[in-house]
């Protein structure tokens, strides 16, 4: 069931205790525009829904390393990228669904010289918690999750 027509979601990381609202759906073209697209998409959405302005500009970011990723490491896979931004409470969950198969994992640091290497571990740093999951449909979901609603 797609995520813009029903109320709420497992979380991703598959925790019990909790779900998601739909913020925002996306299918993003495998086009290196669509970084740019999808870097818009979180701060609209996002600004709309009244985040914290630091997790905003965590969120652009972070989403467009993981499409950035989607698109250099799952291009050859299929023809597009499907991107979910959710609230869980404070939080803000994003997933970049691709169509590959191939889980990605961190690799050792990159030297002062590489041009890339560096997008998982930006989002490692930055995200109060991410992961990776594959989907019985083929594919799999990259996601990230940050404070982005701190209680007043």
């Amino acid at each position: 069931m797609p995520y813009d027509s029903c109320p709420t979601q497992p979380h991703p990381s598959g925790r019990a205790d909790t779900c998601c609202v739909p913020l925002e759906s996306s299918r993003l073209p495998m086009r290196a525009e669509s970084a740019r697209v999808a870097r818009r998409r979180v701060r609209e959405t996002l600004e709309l829904f009244d985040a914290a302005p630091d997790a905003i500009d965590d969120a652009e970011l972070l989403t467009s390393e993981l499409v950035t990723n989607g698109i250099v490491h799952a291009g050859a896979y299929g023809s597009a990228l499907k991107l979910y931004l959710m609230r869980d409470d404070q939080r803000l969950i994003v997933e970049v669904h691709d169509p590959s198969r191939r889980v990605p994992y961190l690799l050792a640091e990159p030297d002062d010289f590489s041009e890339s290497g560096r997008g998982l571990m930006i989002v490692d740093k930055i995200a109060a918690d991410r992961g990776v999951r594959l989907t019985p449909q083929g594919g799999k979901v990259i996601w990230f999750e940050l404070p982005a609603w701190p209680r007043r």
